[in-house]
C-alpha cells in the first residue's frame, strides 16, 4: 500500500457521515460559526461569540466558565460560518469529532 500511514494492526476507522449545511435547523457541520454580541458588535464589528459544529452540524458554544452548551449558543444562532475540512483532521471525521468532544471536556474544567 503506498500510503505511509497505513497500519495492518490498527483498528479500522469508524465511519463518519458528514451532515449536509442547513441554515434553517442551525446545522452547519465541520464549521467554525460567529454570533454578534448585543451593543458590543455595534462598535467593534470584528468581535463576536464563536463556537464550532462537529461532523452532524451540533454546535458546541464555550458560552461560560466551566460550561460548554449544545446547539444553544450563548447569544443567538450564528449569522456566520467558517466551513472547516474534517480530512484535514489527523485521523479524519471522526478523529475530528473526537477532538471537539475533548477540547469541550478539558474547557469545562477550565475558568
Amino acid at each position: 500500500m503506498s500510503d505511509s500511514n497505513y497500519n495492518p494492526e490498527s483498528p479500522p476507522e469508524k465511519l463518519v457521515v458528514i451532515g449536509k449545511m442547513d441554515p434553517k435547523r442551525h446545522r452547519f457541520p465541520c464549521c467554525i460559526v460567529w454570533t454578534p454580541l448585543p451593543l458590543l458588535t455595534w462598535f467593534l464589528p470584528f468581535i463576536g461569540h464563536m463556537g464550532i459544529a462537529t461532523t452532524s452540524g451540533v454546535i458546541r458554544d464555550f458560552a461560560g466558565p466551566y460550561f460548554v452548551s449544545e446547539d444553544n449558543m450563548a447569544f443567538g444562532w450564528p449569522t456566520k460560518y467558517w466551513v472547516l475540512d474534517p480530512y484535514r483532521a489527523q485521523g479524519g471525521p471522526s478523529s475530528y469529532d473526537r477532538s471537539v468532544s475533548l477540547a469541550s471536556e478539558e474547557y469545562q474544567g477550565r475558568m
